[in-house]
């Protein structure tokens, strides 16, 4: 599979051609608040020129939930207290006045009541308190008599000691409770940014094997002899954008799910993850102590996706049109950050993080095929391996992100190994200071004949190197074309990149287009990647990116495209 330019579309390797420059209507458009409505937001806030609105001046509070330990051991969790800590941490470095943290069995439903009510007490008004939950969550049939939720169900959050019938019932987090705390601190003028890293039902936007993947919500079946008293009715009829000091960020929407990943060596939840370094500072784009909703909005959607193969698109509500500062943040942070070029004088963030090798797990045959590849060792455990070849069947599967790659045999996996590799590599790095880069069309698998919708925001460095890595592991190199001399000189900060590409023929699987903005043009890079015109050229790749990037600034986005029926 191939993402081909308009002009180089008779290069007969090329499947995915570019069908028309920019968007153009479509008959229908996804639905709920996808990439297309986020990354729309983050536009406008890189053409914003006006500092935001209101400061979050007052103190900073951190309230923080993980729940790992359920009764018995089939729906426990591997990630959520990682999260808990994470954040927790996270918190104290940017100076919060009080962090309060429970974790598994602490996590009472009466302990975290009393003590959030308490916090909002104690707290005055401009103050922020950052309250994230991470564990499973659950829907469950709306009580006769409350008619709020389109659906006739409310979302709930299950605590360590809950059972579906008697007092264990009461642990337990239904959405109307949440609504009835937060009144309580929107009434008092209290700001509170509410993080809740679970899924309540649903699917992944492309299909994965669940027998490796642990999510974020379970069946615990019905409830019966239930002991939980709800708050009053009118609870469960507060809008969106009621509560004017409270802002609320989901991991996806109620109908998708949410998956574990491992990330820096730990299970994780890639939400929290992204919002750990928010709060310490890489979101601040502008350096003024703040995080907006537009700051944040432009970090955490490409930052997740980065981590889960786009499967999952954090949900950010209500989307305020103007800029309002959602929690203050250490105002060195961004002095910490960055490193300026002399250059050109952008601006980007200094790279300090750590690629855990890829990992692979081998089914169906010898594992000794997959050996020797660099940055990836070999696993005998499928549910914790990045990557899952059978032999038998020739299939190569991404854990998370579903399958890759068809017909692999022993001569062909180890490029597409290597292509995992730096696509690893890349997604940390992405992470670290990300464009705004996806799917405008939306994360799904495309079948033969559709069309795919790209689009790509928000770059602070000037110079844009682009290629292509198909399903077999090689290199496309696209941008700066060698026969047009202006593109390597086109400053791309403030503009974005929209395209769209037509799914054409096989081989199918997944196309990751990679974006690099530079503080300075690569040209040795370009020659390198112009080069690499077979799979085992496209091995070292990592290597020149590691060489030629660890020089200065720059930035990374990968866009995710799934192909097949």
């Amino acid at each position: 599979m191939t993402v081909g330019r308009a002009e180089r579309k008779a290069k007969p390797a090329f499947r995915v051609v570019l069908a028309a420059s920019g968007f153009a209507d479509r008959s229908a458009r996804p639905t709920g608040q996808t990439f297309a409505r986020l990354v729309q937001a983050a536009v406008l806030a890189a053409t914003l020129a006006t500092p935001s609105l209101a400061h979050a001046k007052g103190d900073l509070y951190g309230f923080v939930i993980g729940i790992n330990d359920y009764l018995g051991t089939a729906n426990d969790l591997a990630g959520s207290v990682n999260d808990a800590e994470d954040l927790a941490g996270a918190l104290r470095a940017a100076k919060a006045k009080k962090v309060v943290k429970f974790i598994d069995q602490a996590g009472t439903k009466f302990n975290i009541e009393r003590s959030f009510l308490k916090l909002v007490a104690d707290a005055k008004k401009g103050d922020t308190i950052l309250f994230s939950y991470s564990g499973h969550g659950a829907q469950e049939p709306e009580p006769a008599g409350r008619n709020g939720e389109p659906d006739g169900k409310n979302e709930n959050f299950l605590l360590s000691g809950y059972t579906t019938k008697g007092p264990g019932t009461k642990e337990r987090i239904v959405d109307d409770e949440i609504y009835a705390w937060l009144q309580k601190a929107d009434a008092k003028g209290v700001n509170v940014v509410f993080i809740a890293d679970s899924c309540h039902s649903g699917t992944m936007n492309r299909s994965v094997r669940n027998d490796v993947v642990r999510y974020r919500t379970a069946d615990f079946g019905a409830i019966t002899d239930d002991e939980l008293a709800f708050p009053p009715p009118e609870t469960a009829k507060i809008e969106d954008g009621a509560l004017p000091h409270v802002t609320f960020i989901s991991a996806t929407t109620d109908d998708k799910l949410t998956p574990e990943v491992k990330i820096e060596g730990k299970w994780r939840g890639a939400l929290s993850w992204a919002m750990a370094r928010a709060i310490e500072g890489r979101a601040d784009r502008d350096g003024n102590g703040d995080v907006d909703q537009f700051e944040l909005v432009g970090y955490i959607v490409p930052t997740v996706a980065s981590w889960v193969e786009s499967q999952q698109t954090p949900q950010v509500v209500p989307l305020r049109p103007e800029r309002v500062a959602l929690f203050p943040v250490d105002p060195n942070a961004a002095s910490k950050l960055v490193v300026a070029s002399a250059e050109t004088g952008a601006t980007g963030v200094i790279r300090e993080a750590e690629t855990d090798p890829l990992t692979v797990a081998v089914e169906g045959g010898d594992a000794a095929a997959a050996d020797g590849v660099p940055f990836t060792e070999v696993t005998t455990d499928a549910a914790s391996a990045d990557i899952i070849w059978n032999r038998e069947t020739g299939t190569v599967a991404h854990r998370i992100g579903g399958e890759v790659a068809s017909g692999v045999d022993a001569t062909a996996i180890k490029p597409i190994l290597a292509k995992f590799a730096v696509l690893k590599w890349l997604k940390v790095n992405a992470a670290q200071d990300p464009v705004n880069a996806g799917l405008a069309s939306g994360d799904k698998r495309y079948p033969p004949g559709d069309t795919v919708e790209i689009a790509v925001t928000g770059a602070e460095q000037p110079f844009l190197t682009m290629f292509n890595m198909p399903p077999d592991g090689r290199v496309e190199y696209f941008y700066p074309s060698p026969s047009n001399p202006d593109e390597a000189g086109k400053d791309w900060r403030g503009n974005s990149l929209k395209e769209r590409f037509k799914v054409d023929h096989p081989p199918y699987g997944a196309e990751h287009l990679v974006s690099i903005f530079t503080d300075r043009p690569v040209p040795e890079l370009h020659a390198v990647l112009s080069a690499m015109k077979t799979a085992e050229d496209a091995s070292a790749l990592q290597g020149v990116l590691e060489q030629v990037l660890s020089k200065h600034p720059f930035q990374v986005g990968v866009i995710d495209i799934y192909t097949g029926e």
